[in-house]
């Protein structure tokens, strides 16, 4: 079977509907795929001796905002965590080109835009982590948990006492 060249004649429906033809496959065993291909056959035929196709260059596709972004990432910013479960949350990037456009409407000059907004951008997440970890408040307490999270550090969390 090794020097088989089979899979040059026909195409792979043709040769399912003639295992299909003369009970090679029951028509219940047939492929998933092979009613999907007979009601929505390919536009050119997939043999085995088509001319390839001609390469065309692929066009580069580039907005505005992508160089804002490029340059905010080049200097570390952006690479925050993101909560997928929170549709609609933003990501620093999204904070940084609504920052962008604001400032840019408020006249700032070209060459301190992106370094504003990040600043911007860097008070702003900060000021929510603060906000975040302070917002952690137990039901009760006076439980042993409550106790224990009123008394962590996370920063020294390793250090012995």
């Amino acid at each position: 079977m090794a020097s088989s060249r089979l899979e040059r004649i026909g195409t792979i429906l043709t040769r399912v509907e003639g295992l299909m033809k003369h009970g090679g496959i029951k028509p219940d065993d047939r492929p998933l795929w092979f009613d999907v291909y007979r009601a929505f056959p390919p536009i050119t035929e997939p043999k085995f001796a088509r001319p390839k196709p001609e390469i065309k260059p692929i066009r580069q596709i580039l907005y505005k905002e992508d160089i804002i972004r490029a340059e905010f990432h080049s200097m570390g910013h952006g690479t925050g965590a993101v909560n997928m479960l929170i549709p609609g949350g933003e990501t620093q990037t999204k904070r940084l080109l609504h920052q962008y456009e604001k400032l840019k409407s408020e006249g700032v000059p070209e060459e301190e835009l992106i370094q504003k907004s990040a600043a911007i951008v860097e008070s702003d997440r900060q000021e929510a982590i603060a906000a975040r970890s302070s917002k952690i408040v137990a039901k009760n307490p006076e439980s042993a948990t409550a106790k224990v999270l009123a008394e962590a550090d996370l920063k020294n969390i390793f250090e012995e006492k």
